[in-house]
C-alpha cells in the first residue's frame, strides 16, 4: 500500500469554526444585529479556513 499523506480537512474546518464563531459573537455584541452578525462570521470563517494553512503546516512538521 501506498502511504498517503494527510490533508487534514477537520483540522482546517476546526479552525475556521473557532473562527467565525469568534467573530459572530464579536459582530453580534458591537452591531446588536443578527443577520449582520451571521455575514461577518461567515466571513471571518472564510478568512480562517483561509488562513489556517499556518496551523496544517504547523501540523504537518
Amino acid at each position: 500500500m501506498i502511504p498517503r499523506k494527510p490533508n487534514y480537512r477537520t483540522l482546517r474546518l476546526l479552525c475556521a469554526n473557532g473562527a467565525g464563531m469568534v467573530g459572530f459573537l464579536l459582530a453580534y455584541v458591537v452591531g446588536r444585529d443578527f443577520v449582520l452578525a451571521l455575514v461577518a462570521g461567515g466571513v471571518v470563517a472564510a478568512v480562517g479556513y483561509a488562513a489556517s494553512s499556518v496551523v496544517v503546516s504547523y501540523a504537518g512538521g
